[in-house]
């Protein structure tokens, strides 16, 4: 008996577990809660979107495997091998607010989960619109992970990570 009580409690604990898992917004939903501790304007969290603490935990392994390619090789040539802030999609913002993060559906194989915020307006004289940025999400093993990032930029074409990582090593 005490055996079933066992068994169902670890059931009860580990199915909303594997749920969350395959949830496409929750990586998205953490990768803008690392954004928000990068860009407080007090005490800003030491947290990095590409640390070996998240590289695995949100980003799709061949994602990772360019990205942990293309940082290796930065750090060999000593130079920067993603200039910008991929979420953000630029070199400079705020802690992001005003959030909101929904799933537009499936897209070329792959959940497009949108982020919309505004993350420029504690710069003097800017505007006040919002950002968007677009994560591709699939799934690995039941686990949601980020494939892309395309930061949507007004009057231009999105610009993927994916492309940004991938022209580096072209450009070498």
């Amino acid at each position: 008996m005490r055996f079933l009580a066992v068994l169902a409690a670890f059931f009860a604990l580990a199915v909303p577990a594997l749920a969350d898992d395959a949830d496409p917004v929750a990586p998205v939903e953490k990768i803008m809660q690392i954004s928000q501790g990068m860009f407080k304007e007090t005490d800003p969290s030491g947290d990095d979107y590409f640390s070996d603490k998240w590289m695995p935990q949100l980003f799709s392994q061949a994602f990772a495997d360019i990205a942990r390619k293309g940082f290796a090789k930065a750090k060999e040539n000593d130079e920067p091998f993603i200039d910008y802030d991929p979420v953000l999609g630029g070199q400079d913002g705020c802690q992001p607010k005003d959030l909101t993060i929904s799933n537009a559906g499936p897209k070329d194989g792959a959940f497009d989960v949108v982020a919309k915020f505004r993350a420029l307006y504690c710069f003097d004289g800017s505007d006040n619109s919002f950002s968007e940025t677009h994560f591709k999400v699939v799934m690995e093993n039941g686990v949601a992970k980020i494939d892309d990032i395309v930061n949507i930029i007004p009057d231009a074409d999105p610009i993927s990570l994916r492309d940004v990582m991938k022209s580096y090593f072209s450009a070498q």
